[in-house]
């Protein structure tokens, strides 16, 4: 029974546009702030490794390599705020308000918690992490303290990505784009004043980052308390029992396990890297970042196609989930399509700007990307299915392709080519690149195929019961 005297008019009229709108139009409705902010997220990305090349290039590298570090912890607040906007989003298709509000509550007060438990556990551990990583003497130097400032960051985005989860669940991805937004601009003000005008260190790139993640939860921190959000918070409300958990956790360790152990594979995949000489992970992380202006942009509308067809998965629109996936297959093909064309034509200028000029690490960023590059088709197909998976809650499966893009397609192909084919070179990570991307888009397809049949014949059912 849905608690109509606390939920908003938006609120209800955004549900029903998802359950009955035009497809088409629910699709870019969602996706396109998403798909805007990713654009968005990727330039401040972009600026901030421009601003470590230049003002240290020397810890391009460690910035590099600590990033995919970061990533490991962050894949945590991911998951879970993957699996709770699951969760959220079926009982909203159902009309069940007041439960999803407690599934809400719930979720806030544990990552609090963990955020704050995380953070007094890493940064005195920090410099063995570093260890443990592969970096160097040399690159401990240079990045531990931007690591330290960086772990206080992995605390307060892992909660943003829990609270900007909800905000998924309920479809208002246009305030997720517009606070994103405000705080990556506050982020590229910090490190253009500390940074580039004052001169004050790499160490003030993570400080901005820092201070642009605190202005997201301040936003979130004024929604919970405000009476009248769909959400508001009160600790009373936070439900920990088997029930809830279970489901939970069922539905979120998959998505986690499955990115962190990606995210592993990147910080393996880097210490490869290093073999080819000092500037092979800083320009395999910039080849990376160029594919990304395409690839993060279109991975964007996993969420947004998770949550769309979690709500109609519970109101059992089967007809209206398989033309919602094809609605986000065309955009997505559409985008990577371009994206391909756009760096394949300015492939050796967009190579030469990263470098700052320099003629060979051009060549080395050049070499990687070309072969790259080719993948970024294969991965809008993969970004597809994975909001599918996500959405009829195959979490476990989605986790199978992420350990399959690792352990099946990267480190193989990766240990191949450094031991069959030593003559190429840095040129080998790109293969090994194309190699995991292709290799990924296919086995997506076949998935996807697999999931569209089960659905397309009623298989998939909304089994969650809270």
């Amino acid at each position: 029974m849905s608690d109509t005297y606390s939920v908003s008019e938006k609120d209800r009229k955004r549900r029903e546009f998802i359950l009955n709108g035009e497809p088409m139009a629910v699709v870019l409705s969602i996706s396109l702030p998403l798909i805007l902010l990713g654009a968005f997220s990727y330039l401040s990305s972009v600026i901030d490794t421009i601003v470590v090349a230049k003002s240290d290039n020397d810890a391009l590298s460690s910035v590099v390599m600590i990033s995919q570090i970061k990533s490991l912890f962050t894949a945590l607040g991911s998951g879970f705020a993957t699996g709770g906007s699951i969760i959220v989003s079926r009982l909203i298709g159902r009309g069940e308000y007041p439960k999803a509000k407690q599934v809400a509550n719930t979720i806030v007060t544990l990552f609090f918690a963990f955020a704050a438990v995380l953070i007094c556990t890493l940064i005195p551990t920090a410099e063995g992490i570093l260890r443990i990583a592969g970096l160097t003497d040399e690159m401990i130097v240079s990045g531990l303290g931007y690591f330290r400032i960086q772990i206080v960051s992995i605390g307060v985005s892992m909660f943003n990505s829990i609270f900007l989860g909800l905000e998924k669940a309920r479809g208002a991805t246009v305030n997720i784009m517009f606070v994103n937004i405000m705080s990556m601009s506050l982020k590229l003000i910090f490190t253009v004043v500390f940074v580039t005008i004052l001169k004050l260190g790499t160490n003030m790139v993570a400080a901005s980052t820092l201070f642009a993640d605190i202005s997201v939860t301040s936003y979130a921190a004024v929604m919970l308390i405000r009476k009248n959000y769909l959400f508001h918070f009160s600790i009373k409300n936070s439900r920990f029992t088997k029930e809830l958990i279970f489901p939970l956790c069922s539905l979120s360790i998959p998505v986690f396990l499955g990115k962190f152990v990606f995210s592993m594979g990147k910080v393996i995949v880097n210490r490869l890297a290093i073999g080819y000489g000092p500037d092979a992970p800083g320009a395999l992380g910039v080849s990376n970042q160029i594919s990304g202006s395409v690839t993060n942009i279109v991975s964007c509308t996993e969420d947004s196609e998770s949550s769309i067809e979690s709500y109609n998965l519970s109101a059992k629109h089967y007809s209206r989930m398989i033309k919602m996936f094809w609605c986000t297959l065309f955009i997505n093909l559409t985008i990577s399509v371009i994206g391909f064309i756009i760096l394949t034509v300015f492939k050796d200028p967009i190579s030469m700007y990263f470098a700052d000029g320099d003629p060979s690490k051009a060549e080395l960023i050049g070499k990687i990307f070309g072969f790259e590059k080719i993948g970024i088709v294969a991965l809008a197909v993969n970004s597809t299915v994975n909001g599918l998976i996500y959405g009829i809650g195959y979490t476990k499966l989605s986790m199978l392709v992420n350990l399959s893009r690792l352990f099946v397609f990267r480190i193989p192909s990766m240990l191949v080519m450094i031991n069959a084919f030593p003559q190429l070179g840095a040129e080998s990570l790109g293969i090994a690149m194309l190699i995991s991307n292709v290799g990924i888009g296919l086995m997506s397809v076949v998935i996807g195929i697999v999931c569209l049949l089960k659905i397309k014949h009623h298989k998939t059912k909304d089994k969650l019961k809270l």
